[in-house]
């Protein structure tokens, strides 16, 4: 309380106090709470990031996704935008799988997407392994089975 407000003879109530206490606690957990999901997705992230290619498909290198995603589409692996997200199904509400999903810039008006699942329904963690592949091509979108049929795509349309 300032002292101005002291010197009139104004007494913060008791319930005032409490309900300023209790938002400050508040925004605290809140905070705390988004600080743990950060850095609960970063874990994913980098999970994701290094999970062997090979170990994806084996008929790839075995070599971390990140560096060769980055090798594949000649972009500095800052390039490379990572989210963490619903695997694309849980948007009408239904549980869902998390995936990890890598996008790559391959032209002006296309993008690479890789979706790697990394934790089940029941969010427990698990091993990487390929849930999606496409390029987005304006509004169009174009699916792969095989990391090696999108590796080629990618190679034959990069930059």
């Amino acid at each position: 309380m300032s002292p101005a407000a002291k010197s009139l003879g104004y007494r913060a109530s008791p319930s005032i106090v409490s309900i300023l206490h209790g938002s400050s606690l508040l925004a605290i957990l809140t905070l705390s709470t988004v600080a743990r999901a950060f850095a609960q997705e970063a874990k994913l992230i980098a999970s994701a990031q290094r999970v062997s290619v090979a170990s994806l498909e084996s008929t790839q290198p075995d070599v971390p996704f990140g560096r060769w995603l980055a090798e594949l589409s000649r972009v500095p692996r800052s390039a490379i935008r990572w989210e963490v997200n619903d695997c694309g199904e849980g948007g009408d509400g239904r549980e869902a799988p998390t995936c990890v999903e890598a996008i790559v810039d391959i032209a002006a008006d296309t993008t690479a997407h890789a979706s790697l699942v990394v934790a089940g329904i029941d969010g427990r963690r698990s091993k990487p392994a390929i849930w999606d592949l496409s390029v987005g091509a304006g509004s169009s979108f174009i699916g792969f089975k095989t990391l090696r049929q999108w590796a080629a795509y990618l190679r034959t349309h990069r930059r």
